[in-house]
């Protein structure tokens, strides 16, 4: 028997924890297990056709929002020509209401419900052997009648450990330059309405001992980024703070990625964060709101004013790249409200600033609880809300257009001196100038089309000009620093300062001949000759010394473009 695993990842670079635990995990059964993994950006025939030539017995798709409209499709095409071939999907998309997907498309063999892995390998074993796997806990299918069978809930598997490690060597030749995602539990010890993991009871972890083999494996592979899949990876503070160690002692070059609750650090923990070498780790701290009405409507339990002392904390640091998310859409929270909790997250000045829009997932107590909140929401996948009793879908619009700017102008971080220029002398509030500016794209049709990077500096000083700001010509000097940063080797936009200097590029040379200059600002580049480097460093000229509060003077600076590190080095010209 000849069964492939499959799903469509919602990006190129994203890979599929489930599918190799479900392959790992029942590799010793009597069949061929295989993992193929898309794209939802693939096209379906060239998805269709690929599995097609495949030919296996048995097609296993895991379902999520983002993929399920594609997975049927495709499932539907593959059964019309491969009539034998059974059909199985999975996940979370499909776990909660089974029997009608089944009623509704009869080209689906079987759905898991839940946890996958037992499941999977007893209906394995049945199809191999010919036998009815109808009344298998976890499993809902057709019997010899066509009538839909519940095979009732599994039990959750207890010792996680039983599930072999979901990687092997070939697997990270296949994933390389993706995300490897990784788990040290199950479950979340909150119950926050809007999320599936509230639906499952508890928190099971795998034994230290399991994880710290994983973990040694992947850095012996030398994998570059591990994405913890953990709900709330520091609830268990001794098991965050042993995992932490282990890695500091023995990965380099390396980067781990963990969704943590900023409220539950402890002052030893933060601490001890504040050492780990500069981006070994990278926190995702999920905010939602900081209406305490709204928190309690959700059923979520955050301690805001905690949370804000612990991000400011780690912040100060800056060894730790900082993810904090905010969602659009929860209940007892209007624009008026959302404006505010932007605003309290924004004022701890993380890295990024997630603005997500709620969804009602199926399973989640907020969707049974929708007519309470008068919600409307998208009727297909991804079921994201257009409007509650609190929150109109214009406002909704609206804030899909600040989201926009905020990817743009903030989380890209190459705007970082001119949007800090910008709201220290211009706006109290950070959410009215990322209004203000959505507004701006809106009226001059620029939401409407593709902008390229250099085009937004552009558009940021237009911006600037046009509300006759403060000080437009100190302005373009920040707006200069983050092009000429980020910008390597571009020519300088119409609105930067370009006052000619007689000999400067001659001069520029002079200064990278020089190794006293060289040992000073680029030991790296120490031996090696002026022309090489030349081709590696920048220098610009200012009216304003960004690097020093914006004190009104000549200044020459020096960028690294392989640092992204710059220097005052007017003295030495």
């Amino acid at each position: 028997m000849k069964v492939l695993l499959t799903t469509l990842n919602a990006k190129y670079i994203h890979s599929s924890l489930a599918l190799r635990y479900l392959e790992k995990y029942c590799a010793a059964e009597e069949a061929e297990i295989i993992i193929e993994e898309y794209t939802i950006n693939d096209r379906i025939e060239n998805i269709t056709n690929d599995i097609y030539q495949k030919d296996v017995n048995m097609i296993g798709f895991s379902c999520y929002i983002w993929n399920i409209t594609m997975v049927l499709e495709i499932a539907d095409r593959l059964k019309k020509v491969k009539p034998d071939c059974v059909i199985i999907l999975g996940g979370p998309e499909v776990s909660y209401d089974a029997e009608d997907l089944l009623s509704k498309y009869p080209y689906i063999g079987y759905i898991i419900t839940g946890e996958g892995e037992e499941t999977l390998k007893d209906l394995i074993r049945c199809l191999s052997s010919s036998r009815s796997p109808i009344g298998i806990k976890g499993l809902v299918g057709r019997d010899v009648n066509g009538n839909i069978v519940d095979g009732g809930k599994r039990p959750l598997i207890r010792n996680l450990d039983v599930i072999p490690c979901p990687y092997n060597e070939n697997d990270f030749n296949v994933l390389k330059g993706k995300i490897i995602y990784y788990e040290t539990s199950r479950g979340c010890p909150f119950n926050c309405s809007y999320c599936l993991s509230s639906t499952i009871e508890g928190v099971r972890f795998f034994s230290m001992d399991r994880v710290k083999s994983d973990l040694l494996f992947f850095i012996q592979n030398k994998v570059k980024q591990v994405k913890f899949v953990d709900r709330t990876f520091n609830c268990n503070h001794k098991r965050a703070m042993e995992i932490f160690e282990f890695l500091v002692n023995h990965a380099e070059n390396m980067n781990f990625h963990f969704e943590i609750a900023a409220d539950l650090l402890d002052d030893d923990m933060i601490k001890y964060l504040s050492k780990v070498p500069k981006g070994l780790f990278q926190f995702e701290i999920g905010v939602q709101s900081t209406n305490p009405e709204t928190i309690n409507s959700i059923d979520r339990k955050m301690m805001f004013k905690k949370v804000a002392e612990n991000v400011v904390k780690l912040r100060e640091n800056g060894n730790i790249h900082l993810h904090l998310d905010l969602i659009a859409g929860l209940p007892e929270e209007d624009y008026i409200s959302f404006a505010s909790s932007f605003d309290d997250v924004f004022g701890l000045k993380p890295h990024v600033l997630q603005l997500g829009f709620l969804k009602l997932l199926k399973g989640s107590k907020i969707r049974r609880e929708a007519a309470k909140y008068d919600y409307k929401y998208t009727t297909t996948p991804t079921y994201e809300v257009m409007e509650n009793n609190k929150m109109s879908y214009s406002d909704i619009i609206k804030l899909k257009g600040i989201e926009e700017i905020v990817e743009k102008y903030y989380n890209s971080g190459v705007f970082e001196k001119a949007i800090q220029y910008i709201l220290c002398n211009n706006y109290e509030s950070p959410f009215k100038f990322f209004e203000e500016m959505a507004f701006y794209f809106e009226d001059k049709g620029l939401n409407r089309i593709s902008n390229s990077r250099k085009s937004l500096y552009d558009i940021l000083f237009e911006f600037y000009r046009e509300k006759r700001l403060n000080n437009v010509n100190e302005f373009s000097d920040y707006l200069k620093y983050d092009f000429v940063l980020h910008q390597k080797g571009a020519s300088l936009p119409y609105w930067a300062y370009k006052e000619p200097v007689k000999g400067f590029r001659e001069k520029c040379f002079e200064f990278l001949k020089n190794e006293n200059h060289i040992k000073e600002f680029l030991p790296q580049y120490i031996g090696i000759p002026a022309k090489k480097i030349i081709k590696e460093v920048g220098f610009a000229l200012f009216n304003n010394n960004v690097l020093k509060n914006g004190r009104k003077e000549k200044t020459i600076i020096l960028f690294d473009y392989n640092t992204l590190k710059t220097y005052d080095v007017t003295e030495n010209f």
